[in-house]
């Protein structure tokens, strides 16, 4: 029997099925939503062999329906909070699905590149055939935002073949405060359906990363008149399929960039043909190479292509190549377009700049009568680096040639540092290395202690300086009514005019450092903008490197000490092993607990003194009866000792690291708010705890999580 006291069985709550009809009501009492809740999110859905329990939906539930957590913009540092946390959940989704993020998420440095090529502005209406999670359509709403004009100005449009991702679309646009969209669900091939009069509809911007190498039927098209030739329908070369349909969706002043493979660049057949029409139609701005490994779960080199139906004068029957696949910031799992690089992109096209090996603005006759209607990008813009000399003499008998390093003078010039800082004449035509340089990381200590290049260092310190002595008038404008993109355009234009002239980095490089910034702070300044300066603003990196240095070097020595404990006791457990002759089962991590329970197994075998001494004349069974096994004995103890003594190691050093970290986290509290008004904080924080903890019951299940929870939050 159970009493009615008991605690109830949560499996029969069932509340994944009533989160079901809770986020049907939700939909059908918003026309907004039609559509992308209930046939695309099921609560009950199995993951694996292993369904959610309705215990842990309960607890989630418990959690948000606090006070502090209703969902709403007012409760909100910034109105914009929800779309930032959704963007940055899509884009966790995507990195952990590998090769499938692709299919709905384009990385947003490369979303940033081709929206600042195509520049929106207020008043168009944006088109994305491919839409996937929308960030191209966001993307475009955030940089007329930046542009300091009017982003709900701009009428969305896209279309996504697949439910779910439709779907994450269209709850990205809510949650981004977007009211002016149309996302529709289907293949935009087969069906266009964003249409006007019955016919494709026409667009101001048409942006998109459409799926690469894919195999389409003519005989499933509607509105055929999109397509002036067809391309093959096997061999997976539908790609400039999509491409036409783009063109065909642009209105004649308009503006369209597309990622596609490099295959259609250079392609035969019918794609050949295509080509030639794009050509001969003079609608092709630019095509740019894109650096290796920028996408999700594919090698294939992509470019950018940029088509514009009303070129200028200055640009008819011309199309500017861009060779940037060389400047990336490399990663481990996926490259990045850093800042700068789009900055130098943007820069390049925008006002048509040729630069030696970067880009190059190619007349049709030589596209056409050279090449053959050829786009393959390095036969115009050739950007392979020349090949490192080679000097026998050198590498015979050693020596650095004379020659090599005077080809770099003017890279040494840059930071003010003179070549014979670091060498000195060996024989005729050779240098060496100082007699101080014994070392690499010699050179590293000489450079920075040569005072040319401290006095490069401190001319770049002096003209920060000198520029957030003006910038920082300009950020407290925004608490007055002042716009953020004016700001912005501000802060950049008076920055750069402080770091060129330097001569160390160029105009590329000193916009990549503002943008690299101004994306890391820009939600505090939304924050301050919409609810005033807050002392968690000010980051920790800042007040350790100002106040607390010392404690952070000794919290970093004790990683570095458990690091190193923890690769000791990978090679001691490696070690043990051999000893032990222990050969682990399938799918089975060797650690160190397994190891030592298969030593402490042996040494039971072998009869270890905990066994107890056996009587006189009767031997112990399983004890050691000859050295051989006295000496086996001793060396699986050894092991265990060994593998102990460094388990004890990482544990103090983690109680340390815990205790200076929890040291560090009060001092950088205190810090910020000063000992007195942290402790009328932490007291009005107790009493808020001790006022919820009144009115809950210890004898209720539910009500005794919570007294936990309060517990730890009031300390």
């Amino acid at each position: 029997m159970t009493s009615s006291g008991a605690p109830q069985n949560t499996d029969s709550i069932h509340i994944g099925n009533m989160l079901n009809k809770a986020i049907a009501a939700v939909e059908e009492e918003n026309d907004a939503l039609a559509g992308v809740l209930k046939n695309n999110i099921d609560f009950n859905a199995v993951k694996g062999k292993t369904k959610i329990p309705d215990q842990k939906w309960k607890d989630l539930l418990d959690h948000f329906n606090q006070p502090r957590f209703v969902l709403v913009n007012d409760n909100f540092e910034f109105p914009d909070l929800l779309g930032a946390a959704y963007e940055y959940l899509i884009k966790f989704f995507a990195d952990s699905a590998g090769k499938k993020g692709g299919e709905f998420y384009t990385p947003a440095e490369v979303v940033r590149l081709l929206v600042q090529i195509t520049k929106p502005e207020a008043g168009n209406t944006i088109y994305d055939p491919t839409v996937g999670a929308g960030g191209f359509p966001i993307q475009c709403h955030q940089y007329v935002e930046e542009q300091g004009q009017d982003p709900n100005d701009l009428a969305l449009y896209g279309q996504d073949s697949n439910g779910t991702v439709w779907s994450i679309c269209n709850m990205n646009m809510i949650l981004h405060n977007i009211t002016r969209f149309t996302i529709e669900n289907g293949d935009t091939l087969e069906d266009p359906l964003i249409l006007e009069n019955g016919q494709v509809r026409r667009f101001d911007r048409v942006l998109a990363n459409p799926p690469f190498s894919q195999n389409y039927s003519r005989a499933t098209l509607k509105f055929p008149s999109r397509f002036r030739e067809w391309c093959p329908e096997t061999g997976k070369k539908a790609d400039l399929m999509f491409v036409q349909h783009m063109l065909a969706s642009l209105k004649p002043h308009g503006h369209m960039a597309t990622i596609m493979p490099h295959g259609v660049l250079f392609r035969g057949g019918k794609e050949k043909l295509i080509r030639e029409i794009f050509i001969n139609d003079d609608v092709i701005e630019a095509i740019i190479s894109l650096p290796p490994g920028l996408f999700y779960g594919t090698g294939i080199p992509a470019c950018v292509i940029v088509a514009n139906k009303n070129k200028p004068e200055s640009l008819k029957d011309k199309v500017l190549f861009i060779n940037a696949d060389r400047e990336y910031a490399e990663g481990k799992a996926q490259n990045k377009l850093r800042p700068e690089d789009i900055e130098k992109i943007d820069f390049v096209f925008t006002h048509k700049r040729e630069i030696p090996k970067y880009s190059r603005l190619v007349d049709k006759a030589e596209i056409v009568d050279t090449h053959d209607y050829n786009l393959n990008i390095r036969r115009y813009v050739d950007n392979t680096p020349d090949p490192e000399p080679e000097d026998v003499q050198a590498h015979l008998i050693g020596g650095i040639p004379a020659a090599e390093v005077s080809a770099r003078a003017a890279d040494f010039a840059h930071f003010g540092i003179r070549p014979e800082t670091l060498f000195q004449p060996n024989r005729l035509g050779y240098l060496a290395f100082n007699a101080a340089i014994a070392t690499k990381p010699a050179i590293k200590t000489i450079l920075e202690a040569d005072p040319a290049l401290q006095q490069t260092v401190t001319a770049h310190h002096n003209a920060l300086e000198a520029w957030w002595a003006v910038a920082r008038d300009d950020f407290a404008g925004l608490r007055d009514g002042k716009k953020m993109p004016d700001v912005r355009q501000e802060l950049l234009t008076t920055l750069k005019a402080k770091l060129i002239p330097l001569g160390v980095l160029d105009e590329f490089k000193s916009a990549g450092v503002f943008v690299s910034w101004w994306q890391q702070i820009r939600y505090d300044l939304k924050t301050i903008i919409s609810t005033g300066w807050h002392h968690t603003l000010i980051p920790d990196d800042y007040l350790i490197a100002a106040f607390f240095q010392a404690e952070a070097d000794a919290i970093e020595t004790l990683e570095a000490q458990i690091s190193e404990a923890q690769s000791e006791l990978a090679e001691a457990v490696e070690t043990a092993q051999e000893v032990a002759a222990y050969e682990p089962e399938e799918d089975e991590s060797v650690t160190a607990a397994v190891i030592k329970k298969a030593l402490k197994e042996l040494i039971d075998d072998l009869g270890a003194p905990s066994l107890g001494t056996p009587s006189l004349g009767a031997p112990s069974l399983g004890a050691p009866s000859t050295s051989s096994a006295l000496k086996e004995l001793a060396k699986l103890k050894v092991q265990v000792a060994a593998i102990t003594a460094i388990e004890n190691r990482i544990k103090g050093g983690k109680t340390a690291l815990k205790t200076k970290t929890d040291e560090l986290a009060l001092k950088l509290q205190l810090k910020r708010l000063g000992g007195d008004e942290f402790k009328a904080e932490s007291q009005e924080l107790i009493r808020q705890v001790d006022a919820q903890l009144a009115n809950l019951d210890p004898g209720n299940k539910d009500d005794k999580k919570k007294i936990t929870a309060l517990n730890k939050e009031g300390g």
